[in-house]
């Protein structure tokens, strides 16, 4: 039988897992631009950073930098592009695509490494290749076919080019606490 739980370091990372995969979801599921919106991004935020940590801690698969550790390059890489945009929304105008495209991104790859993590030790070695990273390719096919059908319209539009009225109404901030941050970003 294969062993899950290699070390200490995989402990961590499951959770970490778990946790994003349980905070990602409920995000995609929920109305955006609110304070709770906020909080279990933030939560989301962490369990990825703890995730992506272990990650490249974990060697006992390939006993070197191997495919697995492409896969956390890559999703730092959306999870930066998702994140450091809110930083950055006074110098872009976009910040709101950006922020969709990056954190959806970011779960789709969550998604996809779960099912690389699912499916490679169900199947022969031989197998690998077809089956694990194709049902792969098929969750990012799906997660990009998702982004783009379910686009929302306030995203399409600059944040600067909104008024605070036409904000509220396209993104139904209720809270007083988002259109102050949005009021300073414009």
């Amino acid at each position: 039988m294969t062993t899950i739980l290699h070390s200490s370091v995989s402990v961590v990372h499951l959770l970490a897992a778990l946790l994003a995969m349980t905070t990602g979801t409920y995000i995609l599921f929920t109305r955006k631009g609110t304070a709770r919106h906020r909080f279990v991004g933030r939560i989301y935020i962490v369990s990825m950073v703890l995730l992506l940590v272990t990650a490249f801690q974990i060697y006992y698969l390939f006993g070197r930098f191997g495919i697995i550790h492409w896969g956390a390059v890559g999703s730092v890489s959306t999870l930066l592009m998702g994140v450091g945009v809110i930083g950055l929304r006074a110098h872009f105008s976009s910040w709101l695509q950006w922020h969709y495209l990056g954190m959806g991104a970011s779960v789709t790859g969550l998604y996809a490494a779960f099912v690389v993590e699912s499916t490679y030790r169900l199947f022969q070695p031989a197998y690998f290749w077809w089956i694990t990273l194709g049902a792969a390719n098929a969750v990012f096919a799906i997660g990009a076919f998702l982004l783009y059908r379910h686009y929302p319209d306030w995203a399409s539009q600059t944040a600067q080019s909104l008024t605070d009225d036409e904000f509220r109404r396209e993104n139904r901030v209720v809270d007083t606490a988002n259109q102050a941050i949005y009021r300073k970003a414009v």
